[in-house]
């Protein structure tokens, strides 16, 4: 079957609840997990999406890649099971540049951080030289950047996950809350979180996917079939396909005139190709202080920064200038929710030229 990259993104649009229109309910996007890192960005990506009251419900956690992530606290127990990893693979996938060390020393660090965790709460710092000394020498190689031998990255990031252990809700350093049980180790079962992000991305190239979920070679992916999209073959999954084609209930309205996302938002997942051209794509994913993306009738049209000055949050816009009629009211209010979501009533928002 052929699509259009249009109708896709409309598809995308819709099903994320971008036209507010799951205002008072639990959003969907929260079964793919938001990225909340800088912390508040979760609540932005949220905020768009309709949602006007704080995140303090939801449990932030290290999860995907290792990122800080809001999730609904019932999803945890299926996020623990398919981020495990159960082969050797996956588990190098975590580890990174180091060796991995065995799967059983997996198990062994949500052991430790559970007997040994210090305090109410504890920092990265605190929790990592609480368990280092106590695991084998492979799974604490030296660390050049920290001039000492600790856990790796990557692998404690996965431990707090296994191990129930949740971030505080603010503050630029992770800081851990002591873990109220040790979670039940979960057996494998069915792929949700794939099916999930099939449902909620639409048509995706399986590295798309293993890219986002950062848990090594998936071997159980749900029931997809391929499609062409502008010409380029993707897989979707076979319940979705009459939504995004149309077919089943009718089409999906366009995307919103303007959106203002940060570049990890749950909208711009899946190949990029579909969201942004390759120009526009190198002005907002950086290697490192990336901007916020722009979103024109469903693309990425440019970048944009912010800064708190006073009771006022300015947004600067590359091209604002140039933003015309239904998209600049967009954008407009796409600030002033985002100035609302960030500082209640006090703030005030303000749109210039980038």
């Amino acid at each position: 079957m052929e699509l259009t990259g249009a109708r896709v993104l409309a598809h995308r649009a819709a099903v994320q609840g971008l036209h507010g229109d799951q205002v008072g309910r639990d959003q969907a996007v929260l079964a793919l997990g938001v990225v909340d890192s800088p912390p508040k960005t979760g609540a932005a990506a949220l905020g768009v999406r309709g949602r006007r009251e704080g995140t303090e419900d939801l449990a932030r956690v290290l999860s995907l890649r290792g990122a800080p992530h809001l999730h609904r606290r019932e999803d945890l127990p299926a996020l623990r099971r398919q981020l495990r990893p159960r082969t050797e693979k996956q588990l190098a996938a975590w580890c990174g540049t180091y060796p991995p060390p065995d799967l059983e020393h997996v198990d062994l660090v949500v052991d430790l951080m559970h007997r040994e965790f210090p305090g109410d709460t504890a920092t990265k710092g605190e929790l990592s030289a609480a368990i280092s000394p106590l695991l084998p020498a492979i799974a604490t190689p030296y660390c050049p950047g920290c001039e000492t031998d600790h856990v790796i990255e990557n692998l404690f990031r996965l431990g707090t996950l296994l191990a129930g252990i949740e971030l505080e809700q603010l503050g630029a350093k992770l800081t851990f809350r002591r873990p109220k049980a040790k979670p039940e180790r979960e057996e494998p079962g069915e792929p949700t979180l794939l099916r999930d992000y099939a449902r909620l991305v639409g048509p995706f190239a399986k590295a798309d996917a293993e890219k986002w979920l950062g848990a090594g070679p998936q071997d159980n992916w749900p029931d997809l079939r391929p499609v062409r999209v502008d010409g380029k073959r993707l897989l979707v999954h076979e319940d979705d396909l009459g939504l995004i084609a149309g077919s089943a209930g009718g089409e999906a309205p366009d995307p919103p005139a303007g959106l203002l996302l940060f570049p990890r938002d749950p909208y711009l997942l899946g190949p990029r190709h579909l969201v942004a051209d390759p120009d526009v794509a190198r002005q907002v994913w950086r290697p490192v202080g990336s901007p916020g993306a722009l979103v024109l009738h469903g693309r990425v049209a440019g970048a944009w920064r912010h800064e708190f000055s006073g009771r006022t949050v300015t947004f600067q816009v590359t091209g604002w200038s140039k933003v015309r009629g239904a998209a600049r009211k967009a954008i407009k209010d796409q600030a002033a929710v985002l100035a609302g979501v960030w500082g209640a009533d006090v703030l005030e928002a303000d749109v210039v030229e980038w």
